[in-house]
């Protein structure tokens, strides 16, 4: 009587799903250390948290005027053009809204601008939107 699946090949695939399995976990350790070491690092350095919810605060006043200003639909531009997390942001908040992003200023029906301010308490950030009219 032969029993299937007890050859070389049966070993293999085992080590693999192993392999496969041991891989996974230490990439979700290296995860939850990850995350820990960063909520222990704010924990020891308070000035990164009350930064970063000075950033938070900002993001959400910016949504807010953006989406009292700019109408559902509309053609947005940002100038100058951003290569940081504010540009992802304010990409969302032009989909979010039906909007589209666009690179032409000829296509444009706004122009949103980040200005970055200096303060004591750290860098402070605030959007300006105008109408381009035709």
């Amino acid at each position: 009587m032969h029993v299937r699946g007890t050859g070389p090949r049966r070993y293999v695939a085992q080590i693999l799903v192993i392999a496969l399995g041991l891989t996974s976990a230490g990439l979700a350790v290296q995860g939850a250390v990850d995350a820990g070491t960063t909520g222990f690092s704010y924990a020891r350095a308070p000035q990164h948290l009350a930064s970063q919810r000075r950033l938070h605060r900002d993001f959400e006043a910016a949504r807010a005027t953006f989406v009292a200003t700019v109408p559902p639909g509309s053609r947005v531009v940002i100038d100058p053009p951003l290569r940081h997390l504010w540009h992802q942001r304010l990409a969302e908040f032009t989909a979010l809204t039906g909007g589209t992003l666009v690179v032409d200023h000829q296509q444009a029906d706004y122009q949103v601008r980040l200005i970055e301010r200096r303060t004591s308490t750290g860098t402070r950030y605030h959007v300006e939107f105008n109408e381009i009219n035709r």
